[in-house]
């Protein structure tokens, strides 16, 4: 997949299914603290209530980030920037390796973005989109 970010063109390439594995493995957790109030964060995010999403979601987050170790990070992290290459001129370069990122202009929050596109595009079949309600339509029987 390719896309531009900030100006620069980037191009994602899928995770191998063992890189799935390993990165699903160590989100999961990540996940699980927002499930608690996923309901909420859904429907203020249909209503367009950013600041409810943010005050529902970002605690669960934080807390979660917080908890990791350096290595569950990485193990996050690693593969998935392994992955993405940016264009320079009329190739492309890998952004990422052997666990250094390969151009200073890549702050904190591009690169976040970068990791949560390949998480979308790598694993968007295996954790799909969570049902808004649980219960079953009585009148569906």
């Amino acid at each position: 997949m390719e896309f531009t970010l900030n100006e620069i063109p980037f191009r994602i390439a899928k995770l191998d299914v063992f890189q799935q594995l390993k990165v699903s493995r160590k989100l999961l957790p990540l996940l699980a603290g927002l499930l608690a109030d996923i309901n909420t964060v859904k429907s203020a995010a249909a209503a367009g209530d950013y600041f409810q999403v943010l005050e529902k979601a970002l605690p669960a987050i934080a807390q979660s980030l917080a908890n990791m170790s350096e290595e569950d990070t990485n193990a996050i992290l690693h593969p998935c920037l392994a992955v993405v290459s940016r264009q320079q001129g009329k190739g492309w370069v890998p952004i990422f390796s052997q666990g250094v990122l390969m151009f200073d202009d890549l702050d904190l929050p591009t690169m976040l973005r970068l990791v949560l596109r390949v998480v979308e595009d790598s694993l968007g079949d295996f954790l799909p989109e969570l049902p808004v309600n649980k219960t079953a339509d009585p009148t569906a029987a």
